[in-house]
């Protein structure tokens, strides 16, 4: 039994879908007056939780080959056999119907299609199409990963105001810098797999120039949600504004060491980054 739940840990990512229900928590929050219903908020979270889940089985049923090319995903459950392909498939394609009821009937259609957006966006744009054939692909099919701003707000308002759009900017500013970052560390397994990743194809110097620059954009993302969103304060503001130099800063070093230990050190302060912010902007909410 508990092998059975490591098979399943492993194929569904949870700790990568948990940053997913967190940048759908603002705008649960934000988008309606007061505090929302919690069963909504319950639901809404329950049903991107299956999508994402979905998402992550389907991306690894389609790679199958290259993981067991690379170090870091070789033994990964399907590469090793411990779970048939087709189990997976059929596992993933339920996740995604039992994803798009529960949101359609608790939520309403928006939100379900907001959350099936994500997911098709993020099999067929990225995993099949983009991922193996240019170095941009995590900038452009990075898209996927920005919708829970959209899911949150969609869930409580039926509807997709400015401030969603900018929380799913900020997520869309942030990918590129972030996944740069794995990707300086993790080269040789990108390489190996044939994966065009941005240090694989343009060189260590080009990438970390990179970082540093959609780290600017995704710093002033941020800020601009201030003024934007009208339901944050100072605490928000203030904080934000520490965090981004403190980032901006470790981007600069990055640039300058070309380090691959630094670079994961980033990976990881990115992700700290990202969730931090998003429960500012809970905390703040809640104090106005």
């Amino acid at each position: 039994m508990l092998k059975y739940i490591s098979i399943w840990n492993k194929l569904i990512k949870p700790r990568v879908t948990s940053l997913v229900l967190v940048t759908s928590l603002p705008g649960l929050y934000l988008g309606g007056d007061g505090h929302p219903d919690s069963f909504l908020v319950a639901m809404t979270l329950l049903g991107t939780f299956f999508m994402s889940s979905a998402s992550f089985v389907l991306n690894q049923y389609i790679e199958i080959d290259r993981d067991a090319r690379m170090e870091r995903t070789k033994n990964r459950p399907l590469p090793k056999g411990e779970i048939r392909p087709v189990t997976a498939l059929s596992v993933g394609l339920g996740m995604i119907v039992v994803s798009f009821g529960i949101l359609y009937f608790y939520a309403n259609l928006l939100t379900a299609l907001c959350a099936l957006s994500g997911l098709l966006l993020y099999i067929f744009l990225y995993t099949i199409y983009l991922k193996p054939r240019t170095d941009q692909n995590i900038v452009i099919g990075g898209i996927s990963g920005c919708i829970g701003p959209l899911i949150g707000y969609a869930a409580v308002t039926n509807s997709l105001p400015l401030p969603a759009w900018i929380l799913f900017a900020m997520i869309f500013l942030w990918t590129p810098a972030h996944f740069w970052a794995l990707a300086i560390f993790l080269k040789d397994d990108y390489n190996s797999a044939e994966f065009p990743m941005m240090p694989v194809v343009r060189g260590l110097k080009k990438t970390v120039q990179a970082i540093f620059i959609y780290t600017i954009l995704y710093s002033i993302s941020c800020i601009a949600f201030y003024y934007v969103s009208g339901k944050v304060g100072n605490i928000y503001l203030y904080s934000t504004i520490a965090l981004c130099i403190l980032m901006i800063y470790l981007s600069v070093k990055l640039m300058l060491s070309e380090s691959k230990k630094f670079a994961r050190f980033f990976f990881f302060f990115s992700i700290f980054h990202l969730y931090i912010v998003n429960f500012i902007i809970l905390l703040d909410r809640n104090t106005l």
